[in-house]
């Protein structure tokens, strides 16, 4: 892996189509990065269909658990703040890792808009809270990781998603339940890229970006690009993909909230920290009580739904 991490320049691009092992590849690069001053990675990748929520958010808020878990869609937790993201094999991912010093949130996305616009004939166009649209359509989210030595910015392209999965798969029936300081997606409508020009594809956006990138930055080593297997490095990452995997992480990290159901008109208010049931209001009636208090909201959610949608048939 050192030898990825030389100074200069340099473009990755992954062949794993695994979100856990992709994050992982992301973060230990990050961190490494540190260690190599003057220098700037761009790291190109994609996944197979799963939900990516931001470091700060419910995911009970953002998707549709039970539905994700029928379809066998991952879900995973990122190290980086935003919102959520579905991703599958027509949207790519891009992350744009430097040292802290050197770390250009806006010079990024205005780089990618004004590369994607003279390559492609659009009018991407970059908005406030740094996502970026065609006409009045997202077609890319943006997240940032920052430390004190070192920097990450990654941000996506719908190129060819599926929009139809997307919109089913971030569907949650249980925000209105949910009462949480946790961080919000911003709903927006979507659009694909080759929806505008179709004769856009993966293949030549990854060609585009990795000549374009080397243009950006005054790289005459026009060749300093790999494709990597993350799998080959499984020592070196495997710490960061066993936590993006853990239990721990993706719902004990979820700020606390209050979820709320009517049970024979009675509001029942299950308070919620570090995923776990902490104290139950209006439980007199509740007969499950002493199988929910104390457990792993998660663990449990199916039995609440029960209890909810019985309370809905009465």
């Amino acid at each position: 892996m050192q030898s990825i991490l030389r100074g200069g320049n340099r473009v990755l691009i992954s062949r794993s189509m695994n979100v856990y092992t992709n994050l992982a590849l992301e973060r230990y690069l990050a961190e490494n990065i540190k260690h190599q001053p003057k220098t700037r990675l761009l790291l190109l990748w994609r996944n197979k269909p799963c939900v990516v929520i931001g470091r700060y958010q419910n995911p009970f808020i953002e998707c549709d658990i039970k539905y994700l878990g029928e379809k066998q869609i991952d879900l995973a937790r990122r190290y980086s703040g935003g919102g959520t993201c579905y991703h599958d094999l027509g949207n790519l991912n891009i992350t744009v890792l430097t040292t802290r010093e050197d770390y250009n949130r806006k010079k990024n996305l205005q780089w990618i808009t004004s590369t994607v616009n003279k390559a492609f004939n659009l009018t991407l166009y970059v908005t406030e809270r740094d996502d970026i649209f065609l006409d009045a359509y997202k077609v890319t989210g943006s997240a940032s990781r920052l430390e004190r030595l070192y920097a990450y910015h990654h941000f996506t392209l719908l190129i060819n998603a599926d929009l139809n999965e997307l919109r089913r798969s971030l569907k949650s029936n249980d925000r209105r339940h949910i009462t949480s300081k946790a961080t919000s997606s911003v709903p927006s409508s979507v659009l694909n890229l080759s929806d505008r020009n179709n004769s856009i594809t993966y293949e030549k956006t990854i060609e585009l970006l990795i000549k374009k990138f080397f243009e950006w930055n005054n790289e005459k080593n026009t060749s300093n690009y790999d494709y990597i297997d993350p799998l080959l490095y499984y020592e070196q990452i495997k710490n960061f993909e066993n936590e993006l995997k853990s239990e721990k992480f993706l719902h004990q990290a979820t700020p606390p909230f209050v979820y709320t159901i009517e049970y024979k008109k009675q509001k029942i208010e299950m308070f919620v920290t570090n995923g776990i049931i902490t104290s139950i209001k209006g439980d007199d009636i509740i007969i499950e009580k002493q199988n929910l208090l104390g457990k792993l909201f998660h663990v449990v959610y199916d039995n609440i739904k029960k209890i909810n949608t019985n309370s809905l048939s009465k």
